[in-house]
Order: structure tokens, then sequence, then C-alpha cells
């Protein structure tokens, strides 16, 4: 039996990360869900206008590397990814689960989800799959931590999130005292 990883133990570290991440460093992005039955999809399962659901509001930890440019015949474009780790117990509270596809946006940046990753637990067990040396203890140690998702910046334009401006002046924008 473990001398740490309890329920009682994983309920101090449940308590201390909410606070530490939702109190104190209260890094706070935007995550948009996408529809899957609402975008209109081919025969390849591909489709050119993804449809998300509304904006909801998360806090989590943060990491992004620098930018890097590509040079091509058109010009130099500009890439950057990032890695997004959220709080396993916030998720389950809001009833969200984080996949592939969905948009985080942070930094005036909007990030697709490349890959989730859920493997950091208390004590080094998975609760929900720890076979353990006696049957009636399982899942009495350890505990689900963290849910990171890798994501890489894409441009606004391919989103149907915000309106992108176009160049294209409307009479309204046109000033009448000239």
């Amino acid at each position: 039996m473990a001398l740490f990883g309890s329920a009682r133990d994983a309920s101090l570290v449940r308590h201390l990360n909410r606070e530490l991440i939702n109190e104190l460093i209260d890094m706070e992005i935007g995550f948009y869900k996408l529809s899957p039955h609402d975008s209109r999809v081919n025969i390849y399962d591909e489709t050119e206008n993804k449809i998300y659901f509304q904006r909801l509001a998360i806090n989590c930890l943060i990491r992004k590397d620098d930018k890097s440019y590509v040079a091509d015949e058109v010009g130099y474009d500009q890439t950057r990814s990032g890695e997004f780790a959220f709080y396993r117990d916030d998720l389950v509270d809001k009833n969200i689960i984080v996949e592939e596809g969905d948009i985080i946006e942070y930094d005036n940046e909007f990030y697709e989800v490349n890959g989730v990753s859920s493997s950091q637990y208390f004590g080094g067990r998975n609760p929900s799959t720890d076979l353990g040396y006696v049957r009636n203890q399982r899942g009495e140690f350890g505990k689900s931590i963290a849910v990171i998702a890798t994501a890489h910046v894409v441009r606004r334009n391919r989103l149907n999130i915000q309106e992108v401006r176009s160049g294209i002046n409307r009479s309204s924008d046109i000033p009448r005292n000239l």
C-alpha cells in the first residue's frame, strides 16, 4: 500500500492546483469548441467552413514558442506553436472535452489544437486503469491532473469566428465632410 497518493492527498493537490491556476496565475484563454454536426463536410470528410460554438473562458498554463518565418515564392509567412495545460477538474466541471480541431484564442492569436495528452498523474497512477495488488483498493490511489493541448497558430481569415477586415469600403465608412 502506498504511503502517499491516497484520496485525501489528491484532495489537497486538487485544492492547491485550483487556487494556483485560477487565482494566482490567472492566465485566461478563449476556447472555441468545433461543432462537427453544424459543419458541412465533403465525401473526404473535409470542410472549408468550420462552425464553432460560443467562446468559453478557461484558465490554463501557457507556453508559446518563438515565431518562425518561412519564405516561399509568394513572400514570407510566420508560424508559431504553443502548449496549453488545463487543470482536468476545471474541464470536468465545465463539461469540456479538448479535441483536435478546437480553437484557442490567446494574445490576439488563434491556435488550432494539433494533439491532446492527459498522462500526468498524481502519484504516478491513473486511478481508472490502475490494477493494484489488491482488487478492493482499485481507484483509491492516484489522480489524473492535467490535459495538455499542443497547437499551432492559424490565420483568422480561415476561421468563422471573427469578421476580418476585407479592405472594401462601405458607403457608411466614407466620411461625408470631404
